[in-house]
C-alpha cells in the first residue's frame, strides 16, 4: 500500500508544470520585442500572456513618446518624437502572480518607398520578364529611367498595375522611361512587368534612376526632368473614368477623364534624348 501511495505521489510530481503544484502552466508574457514606430504615423501594439490564472492585468513603466498612450494591454497613438524609449511591461494574473519583460520602443523617421526591379541573377539567352514592385512604404507613383544595354524591350508586352502611365523608349540611346501614377497609394505590390530580349548571352545588370512619390504626392528626391509635371499624370490617375466640369486631369477639356487625356498629356511629356557627341565635336546650337 505504501508503494502504491509513493507511486501516485511520484506521478503527481511529474505532472506538475509550475512551482505552485497546481498543474497550471507558468505565467509568461508572449512579447519579447516591440515593432518599430515611425514619426507621425499611427502605431499599435497589443500585448498578451499565457499560462497562470486568467484574467490578466497589464501595466507599463517608463517614459512613452509624446502621442502614444497605454491602456488595457494596448499601446497606441501617433508618435510625435523620435528616440529610444526603454520600457518595462508587467502582467499579473488572477492569482496575483506576475512576470515582467524589458522592452525598447524605437521611434524614427518613416523609411521611403522603394521600387524593386526583379531580373534573372544568372546568364540568360532567351527573352525574360522584368518585374517591378513598390515596397516598404506607400507610394502614389514613380518615375523610372532605365538604360538597356544589349536588351530590347517588347513595349507591347508591358503589363501595368495602373492605366495612368506613360512609356517612352529610344532605340538609339537604349533608354527606357516609364512614369506611372496610381489612383490610391500602393505598397508591397507588383506595379509592372515587361519582356526584355538580350542581344547576346548576358547576365542582366540594371542601373535605373528612380524617383518615387509618397502617399502625399511628394517626390522622394529630385524629380526626373519631364516636359510636364508628374502631378498632371497623378491627376489623371485620380479621376480616370469620371465625367464633369472642372475635373483635374481633364487635359483636353472635354468634360471627362479618359485615355484621350493620357494621349494629350503624353505629347511633349518626355523630352528627346540627344545622342552623345563625338569627342571634340561641338554640339549644334
Amino acid at each position: 500500500m505504501r508503494k502504491a501511495w509513493a507511486l501516485l505521489i511520484l506521478l503527481a510530481a511529474c505532472g506538475t508544470q509550475d512551482p505552485t503544484g497546481t498543474g497550471l502552466e507558468a505565467l509568461r508574457l508572449t512579447a519579447t520585442s516591440l515593432p518599430p514606430a515611425y514619426l507621425g504615423e499611427p502605431y499599435s501594439a497589443t500585448f498578451s500572456a499565457e499560462g497562470g490564472v486568467r484574467p490578466y492585468t497589464f501595466s507599463l513603466e517608463g517614459k512613452l513618446p509624446q502621442g502614444l498612450t497605454f491602456q488595457g494591454g494596448r499601446l497606441g497613438g501617433v508618435p510625435k518624437e523620435k528616440g529610444q524609449f526603454p520600457l518595462i511591461l508587467t502582467v499579473e494574473d488572477g492569482a496575483k502572480n506576475s512576470r515582467a519583460q524589458k522592452l525598447t520602443l524605437s521611434v524614427s523617421d518613416p523609411p521611403p518607398p522603394r521600387l524593386t526591379l526583379v531580373a534573372p541573377q544568372a546568364q540568360v539567352e532567351a527573352p525574360f520578364l522584368l518585374l517591378a514592385r513598390v515596397e516598404v512604404r506607400e507610394a502614389v507613383g514613380f518615375q523610372l529611367e532605365l538604360p538597356l544595354k544589349d536588351l530590347t524591350p517588347a513595349l507591347e508586352s508591358l503589363k501595368a498595375a495602373s492605366p495612368a502611365h506613360l512609356l517612352d523608349y529610344d532605340p538609339g540611346t537604349g533608354l527606357l522611361r516609364l512614369d506611372m501614377a496610381f489612383a490610391k497609394p500602393v505598397k508591397d505590390q507588383e506595379v509592372f512587368r515587361l519582356l526584355l530580349t538580350p542581344a547576346k548571352p548576358l547576365t542582366p545588370r540594371l542601373s535605373p534612376k528612380v524617383v518615387l512619390y509618397d502617399k502625399e504626392g511628394k517626390p522622394v528626391g529630385q524629380a526626373l526632368p519631364r516636359g510636364k509635371p508628374f502631378a498632371s499624370l497623378w491627376e489623371v490617375a485620380q479621376n480616370l473614368g469620371k465625367e464633369g466640369q472642372g475635373l483635374k486631369g481633364d487635359v483636353n477639356g472635354d468634360g471627362k477623364v479618359d485615355g484621350e487625356d493620357l494621349k494629350a498629356l503624353g505629347e511633349g511629356y518626355f523630352s528627346k534624348q540627344a545622342p552623345a557627341s563625338p569627342e571634340g565635336e561641338e554640339k549644334a546650337p
